[in-house]
Formats: C-alpha cells, sequence, structure tokens
C-alpha cells in the first residue's frame, strides 16, 4: 500500500491572537465549573479535525494574506464573541487543586491563528484513501500553555498555492462535545458568507450557546467522584490515555468512509 511522499512540513508565515469581538457583556459569566459531563474528558488529548477546501484560483500564500486573510479574521473573532468560552483557558489537571476545575475567560483572552504553507500533495492529503497521519500533523495547531493552564482551543489555515486550503482545530473536549463545537463552526461559517452588512441576523437564525451550567443535575456527587478519579489516576501514574494520542502511535493510517443514501438506507432496513 503506498501511503503517498515524505512528510512535508509547513514554513509558518504568520502568527496571531485572535479575541471576541466585540467583547461578551459585563453580566456573562467569566467562569464556568466543568460538569461531570465535562470531567470524563479532561485528561483526554484534544481533539483535531481538519477540513479541505478547493481553491485553484489561490495562486501563493501572499494571495491569501492579502484577500482572505482580513475577513477569516474578523468573522472568527465574531464568533467567538457567541462563544467566547472558546477563547479561554482550562487548567493543566486537577492534581494540587482545591477549587473545582473550571474554564476561566478574561476580558483580553484569544485563540491563536496561525497561517502557514505547505508544498505537500493537497489532493493526496484530502482524499479517501489510507494516508500516513504523520503527513497531517503539521496542518493542525498546538494549545498554547500559560504556566499551570493552556488555551482551549487553537485554529491553523494551510494555504496549498494553485490548490487550497485546510483548516485545522485544536479543541479541549473537556470544554465542548462534537455538537457544541459544530454549532460553533456553524456559526463561524455563516457569519464569513454573510459578511458585515448581515452579520447581525446570523445571532436571530441561529441558537445562542447554553452556558448556564444549573442545568446539570448532580443530586449522586458524580462531579466530585470523578475529580478523585483523576486525581488518583494521576497519582498511581496511569498512561493508559495517552493511547488515545495518535501522534505518539507511528505508522497509523487514516482513511474516510463514504456512506451514500442508498447505503444508509440499507443499514435501516
Amino acid at each position: 500500500m503506498t501511503l503517498g511522499p515524505l512528510i512535508h512540513p509547513v514554513t509558518v508565515l504568520e502568527q496571531c491572537h485572535v479575541s471576541p469581538s466585540p467583547a461578551p457583556a459585563a453580566g456573562q459569566p467569566r467562569s464556568l465549573p466543568l460538569t461531570f459531563f465535562d470531567l470524563v474528558f479532561l485528561d483526554f488529548p484534544p481533539v483535531q479535525r481538519l477540513f479541505f477546501y478547493d481553491n485553484a484560483d489561490l495562486r501563493d500564500a501572499h494571495d491569501f494574506l492579502l484577500r482572505e486573510l482580513p475577513l477569516f479574521r474578523e468573522s472568527l473573532a465574531a464568533a467567538l464573541h457567541h462563544f467566547y468560552p472558546l477563547a479561554g483557558t482550562l487548567p493543566c489537571g486537577i492534581r494540587e487543586r482545591v477549587s473545582p476545575p473550571e474554564v476561566a475567560y478574561s476580558d483580553g483572552d484569544s485563540v491563536r491563528l496561525t497561517v502557514a504553507v505547505s508544498s505537500d500533495d493537497f489532493q493526496d492529503l484530502a482524499g479517501d484513501h489510507p494516508r500516513d497521519t504523520a503527513r497531517l500533523r503539521p496542518l493542525l495547531p498546538l494549545l498554547p500553555k500559560h504556566g499551570s493552564s493552556h488555551d482551549v482551543l487553537a485554529v491553523q489555515v494551510t494555504v496549498f498555492p494553485r490548490a487550497g486550503i485546510c483548516i485545522g482545530t485544536t479543541l479541549h473536549h473537556a470544554v465542548a462535545d462534537g455538537s457544541s463545537y459544530v454549532h460553533f463552526l456553524k456559526t463561524w461559517a455563516a457569519i464569513h458568507r454573510l459578511g458585515d452588512e448581515r452579520r447581525k441576523a446570523v445571532v436571530v437564525d441561529h441558537t445562542p450557546p447554553l452556558f448556564d451550567r444549573g442545568v446539570v443535575q448532580d443530586g449522586d456527587g458524580l462531579r466530585e467522584a470523578f475529580i478523585r478519579d483523576h486525581r488518583d489516576l494521576v497519582e498511581s501514574g496511569d498512561k493508559r490515555l495517552d493511547d488515545w494520542d495518535l501522534s505518539r502511535r507511528p505508522g497509523t493510517v487514516l482513511a474516510s468512509v463514504r456512506f451514500t443514501g442508498a447505503l444508509l438506507r440499507r443499514l435501516g432496513g
């Protein structure tokens, strides 16, 4: 089985920090305690996703920086206004913490946005066939750390001249599940597509995220039990969760399987 050419490292062109714009209202909560649903994923590796977009008209990286990046950055800032906890930070574990773990946001917090260029084969990377995950890792951003905490979300845009772009995101699973992530991404895409004139309509057309942790009832004390379990795992030196990190497993391949309407109807039968 041919996995394609050798790994092509990317060249970073620019890094910037994107804050929610406008900033969240003063009455919005600045900290969100993790529920027992969230704590399950506290020590898991972050979730990383790649989106490939064909654009043969994109001449080079300078073309993207000049024409596309300003709107890309502005739409991300506008989407973060509604999902501002994604610009916050999360503690690195709960070993010695006295207060319960929480997502913390302070005015001025931001998401790091990296712009890079790659010489790898865009069509091969974006295909459905098996590809070595080592070739995909340069397209994914790392979560910056700040002492005893780290960012929640990081974004990277990689330009493939005369082929397209790849948007890579790294997100901590304890802060947002798949549904929440898709909600954020759809909001961001809608804002980007509509532009300045109709941007306010996104708030009307899309249900805003809910940050009220009080809706999660925990009469059995599961949250405290999960916190104790996390501390016990750390103290015992348990490393089994490392197996979920594909970067630690060389030779892993990734392939896509397409489910057509006909196949789904057969599954339903």
